[in-house]
């Protein structure tokens, strides 16, 4: 009996384990094509970027009171 619980931990998790690869092995095509069009047109993303994201304003510094 417990040598069958053994064998389907085991078997659950490789089963686990090769559908979480398969899901970074999808994750690391997107990423890898995110790289390409970086390279490819990063003027373009960047100047997209800057106008969606604008530069963060300096911190305003705390007034000290004396």
């Amino acid at each position: 009996m417990a040598n069958m619980n053994v064998r389907k931990s085991i078997q659950n998790k490789i089963e686990s384990l090769a559908k979480e690869i398969e899901t970074l092995q999808a994750e690391l095509k997107r990423w890898e094509k995110i790289a390409a069009d970086y390279e490819i047109n990063s003027e373009s993303i960047d100047l997209i970027l800057s106008i969606q994201l604008p530069e963060k304003p300096e911190p305003k510094t705390k007034k000290i009171k004396s």
